[in-house]
């Protein structure tokens, strides 16, 4: 026999199984925020090593840092100062909410693109 389902019926279970994944796709996130301080203590370590260590660990800072942007002193320094703590946090947060629309492969792509793509041009940066 048959049964016909109403398309109410239907529509609520779509939407009990978008919401499934909750808050569990936030791991980046809290892994990125976790992470910071154990980066900011290996940067002090890495600077003694050179700006070329820095480089990789950090990509964003030196960006800022570059002369070729314009930035004056202190305001480069305030700038590489807030991206030491808020580097790692946002690569999680663009991780996390490419999970949640795209899945983890895109996710982790992504995400490497990003930090590697800002190394490459912060080499190229240092080099002008």
């Amino acid at each position: 026999m048959l049964r016909l389902m109403s398309p109410s019926t239907t529509t609520s279970k779509r939407k009990k199984k978008k919401s499934s994944p909750g808050w569990i796709t936030w791991w980046p996130l809290v892994l990125g925020i976790l992470v910071t301080p154990l980066t900011v203590r290996a940067a002090g370590v890495m600077a003694l090593a050179g700006p070329d260590a820095l480089r990789m660990l950090y990509p964003w800072v030196q960006l800022v840092q570059a002369h070729v942007l314009g930035f004056s002193g202190e305001i480069a320094g305030t700038l590489s100062q807030a991206l030491m703590y808020l580097q790692f946090p946002l690569y999680g947060l663009v991780m996390s909410l490419l999970l949640r629309a795209k899945g983890f492969a895109t996710a982790l792509i992504t995400t490497a693109i990003i930090h590697f793509g800002a190394a490459a041009i912060a080499v190229a940066v240092a080099h002008l």
